[in-house]
């Protein structure tokens, strides 16, 4: 029986070009070109896209099982716009997971120190090529993300990492609004030097140390800028907000 081909192979493994199109529109959202709310007309995106309505819809699928867009009865999908209520949810469920992931770490690891930080700093390399040699806010959410999910990942535990990606959509929307006001107040070299203090204090082998780290990194910054402007907040979103004062 003949071995299948490499060129079969690379197809198989090959990203659809559903998953491209929603890869795609989701960064028109993250660059902030569609907004909170506005539909997402599928004509549109088949001319920017450069591609037929059938792979667009399905992206546009798997960006609603994401959370990115809704679709609602008679308008059609639209981006999401997200609650006081959502943020808070989002962001303490984010803090949370990290949380866990390094409270496993510590748990279950005998000595920090040989912790295996490959991934993680070649990760950490990539978001100071971000920040420091390019202006591409897209790049520099996707070399955020990519940090944090490394960071978890050194937990080991694969249900904890699933987790946290699953509301990768979600949290890249967060660390879009949340990056826009950094803008104003820190320096990219200021965002690495953040980033790479995280690093030392959740390998520093004092547990504490790590969790405060991860408390007070700064994921919730533009909370303090405008959340209490938007709509659908909750008892609890509203003691968050007071607590992060």
């Amino acid at each position: 029986m003949t071995a299948p081909s490499q060129a079969t192979d690379s197809l198989i493994d090959s990203p659809s070009l559903a998953e491209l199109a929603a890869v795609k529109i989701s960064e028109l959202v993250f660059r902030g070109e569609i907004g909170p709310d506005d539909r997402v007309v599928e004509e549109h995106l088949c001319s920017r896209l450069g591609v037929s309505r059938a792979p667009v819809r399905e992206g546009l699928r798997i960006l609603e099982g994401s959370g990115l867009v809704v679709r609602r009865p008679r308008a059609g999908v639209r981006v999401a716009s997200l609650s006081q209520n959502d943020v808070f949810e989002i962001l303490t469920f984010r803090e949370g997971l990290e949380q866990m992931a390094v409270t496993h770490l510590y748990r279950f690891t005998d000595d920090i120190a040989e912790v295996d930080t490959t991934e993680l700093d070649a990760a950490l390399d990539r978001l100071a090529d971000e920040f420091e040699k390019g202006d591409d806010e897209f790049g520099r959410i996707q070399a955020s993300y990519a940090f944090h999910t490394e960071l978890v990942r050194l937990c080991g535990n694969s249900r904890i990492v699933a987790s946290y990606r699953q509301i990768t959509m979600q949290v890249k929307l967060c660390m879009s609004l949340n990056l826009r006001r950094l803008n104003s107040v820190e320096t990219p070299s200021e965002n690495v030097a953040r980033h790479r203090e995280l690093r030392t204090a959740v390998l520093s082998g004092d547990v504490n140390r790590a969790l405060e780290a991860i408390s007070s990194h700064g994921h919730d910054t533009f909370a303090r800028e405008f959340l209490d402007t938007l709509p659908g907040g909750t008892a609890r979103s509203a003691q968050w907000l007071e607590a992060r004062d």
